[in-house]
């Protein structure tokens, strides 16, 4: 059961007041105060996701490039040791 705020404010300038709608909007159980602030955070957001996502992606590259030279040097440490 969801309890109601006894205060609320905007997520994204931290405001008390309402500016240019009739109520606070509620997006993802947060409140802003105007559609621009709504707006800002989700790009903000977005932002963050497609940092972590290319983070990610750089992980994965060096990785593989990783495994890649471990797999090249294997097949030389054999033939050595055979000789």
């Amino acid at each position: 059961m969801r309890r109601k705020r006894k205060l609320t404010y905007c997520e994204q300038c931290g405001g008390l007041e309402l500016s240019g709608t009739d109520g606070f909007l509620v997006f993802h159980q947060l409140t802003f105060c105007c559609a621009t602030c709504r707006d800002d955070y989700r790009a903000g957001q977005e932002a963050q996701r497609e940092e972590k996502r290319a983070a990610a992606t750089l992980a994965t590259v060096a990785d593989v490039m990783r495994r890649d030279k471990a797999a090249a040097r294997k097949p030389a440490q054999k033939r050595a040791r055979a000789a």
